[in-house]
């Protein structure tokens, strides 16, 4: 399983003190001015639907320039139309996503190095485990297997049997993502310390790095109240998990900047030796490899890679649904950049960010710009008709089958027309589809066209009838809702 399909490079960077307030900052020896980096910043969120965005660089173990942009919440003023409320300041928080899991990366590692948790030791011998004790191999897991994804647990025990917490593969032969690992390794080591994780959070992690907008839990907590609220393409709010309870896998709230100061306790040399820093991007978890030939492993924190330069890169994406969150940063040359936002389309910025600090470009066309940010932002901006005047032009220049799948998702819950044309045009491509198949008929259904969807779901059975049980409930519910039709018409 590959994570990163995209080289991710850093340039040389030249030293500077740079904050908000300063006219420019430089890279690679070009200088950055900042208010049209700022502006650039802006535009994009704005095309790309992003409300907000908290946004921090690193230089030479310095944080460099940070910054916030947009807004912490779109708030509905009347049926349909919402408007935005709060600017997005240095001290509003984003959820952490899987970036929060760095935090307590940093500390496991000053654990290690103070001879209190050995990586090497089966967690079980500090602390057992009751949801894994039905499975034996629950035995082998260690603190290094879990920081590395490959203990084997699942991700989350609701993933798949809600009643059960399941190993999926032999711990330590393959990477496995998982929270539910890191939360065990939490216990143990809320266990070996006699203290509750938030404490020994605040006591290893936020009080030496001087975090000051940084908490584990929303639990009686009146310092936070400055946090920024999750949004869909649309950027219409969705409810705000305020975690009473402690999950350093997912949910710690934290800024830009704050996360960039973890960054540089981790690899800066002042808080871990030399090989703790050496294990962080040696060995590792073979994750997969990259178009450009490199080798992407999971290492006990990290995933990571070494470029064709030979520089180690290592990084962590975060995605909460309505909050998207990634942390890079290049271990050779000291530098990196992170970013946190509020908006599901925030992981659609990490290359034009990359591009705009480091002038390096990637081609991907699932990052901006692309056809699905410019389609949704003429849909959120100018309305229906003009989307679709929009797509229909751009179909006839060839757009990619993958971003008319995306869109055809993307509107399906928004406006079952659209979604119904655009898994229409793909069907017109290409008849051998099953899932655009079922797309076009869920659309369909939503369209009252029961008819129609029945046969999108026949034809999709007829392509794979390995997969078949959830496109049987369809054909039921279609069935059903056409038996209905024809008794009103006979009344």
């Amino acid at each position: 399983m590959i994570i990163s399909c995209t080289v991710f490079q850093f340039a040389t960077v030249t030293s500077i003190s740079a904050q908000i307030f300063n006219k420019s900052f430089q890279v690679e020896n070009r200088k950055i001015d900042v208010k049209e980096f700022n502006a650039k910043v802006e535009e994009i969120i704005d095309k790309a639907e992003i409300p907000g965005l908290s946004l921090a660089v690193i230089d030479r173990n310095e944080v460099v320039f940070f910054n916030t942009y947009g807004y912490k919440e779109y708030k509905e003023i009347r049926n349909g139309e919402f408007k935005p409320k709060g600017k997005v300041n240095k001290k509003t928080v984003f959820e952490g996503c899987s970036l929060s899991k760095s935090f307590f990366v940093f500390a496991v590692h000053r654990l290690v190095d103070q001879g209190i948790l050995n990586l090497d030791t089966p967690l079980y011998h500090y602390l057992e485990h009751p949801r894994l004790k039905h499975d034996d191999r629950y035995l082998k897991i260690t603190g290094y297997m879990v920081l590395t994804h490959s203990s084997g647990i699942e991700n989350w025990q609701y993933y798949n049997n809600p009643d059960t917490l399941e190993i999926l593969t032999e711990p330590g032969e393959a990477h496995i993502y998982s929270g539910e690992g890191y939360m065990y390794l939490a216990e143990v080591v809320a266990k070996l310390l006699g203290k509750s994780i938030e404490s020994y959070m605040e006591d290893l992690v936020y009080d030496p790095l001087k975090l000051k907008s940084t908490f584990t839990t929303f639990k009686n907590n009146r310092a936070l109240r400055n946090y920024s609220v999750g949004h869909d393409s649309f950027k219409k709010p969705q409810a705000k998990h305020k975690n009473k309870d402690v999950d350093i896998a997912g949910r710690i709230s934290t800024t830009a900047k704050d996360y960039g100061q973890v960054l540089i306790g981790i690899f800066g040399g002042d808080y871990l030796s030399k090989e703790r820093l050496n294990h962080l991007t040696g060995g590792g978890i073979y994750m997969g490899e990259d178009p450009a030939g490199n080798i992407h492993k999971y290492g006990p924190g990290f995933a990571f890679f070494i470029d064709q330069a030979g520089d180690t890169i290592v990084y962590q994406y975060g995605d909460n649904g309505a909050f998207k969150g990634f942390g890079g940063y290049n271990v050779t040359r000291d530098a990196g950049f992170v970013f946190f936002s509020n908006g599901v389309q925030g992981d659609k910025i990490r290359g034009i960010l990359q591009e705009l600090i480091f002038d390096i470009k990637e081609e991907d066309i699932t990052q901006y710009p692309n056809e699905v940010l410019a389609t949704l932002n003429m849909y959120n901006e100018q309305g229906y008709m003009a989307a679709l005047n929009y797509l229909r032009n751009r179909i006839q220049n060839d757009i990619s089958k993958y971003e008319l799948e995306e869109l055809s998702e993307l509107f399906l819950n928004e406006n079952s027309e659209f979604s119904a044309y655009i898994s229409g045009e793909i069907i017109s491509r290409s008849q051998e589809d099953q899932r655009i198949y079922v797309l076009h008929g869920k659309a369909m259904m939503k369209n009252h066209k029961f008819k129609e969807a029945l046969v999108d779901f026949e034809k999709a059975l007829e392509l794979d009838d390995m997969s078949s049980s959830d496109i049987e409930e369809l054909i039921a519910q279609c069935r059903e809702q056409l038996k209905k039709e024809e008794a009103v018409l006979k009344e």
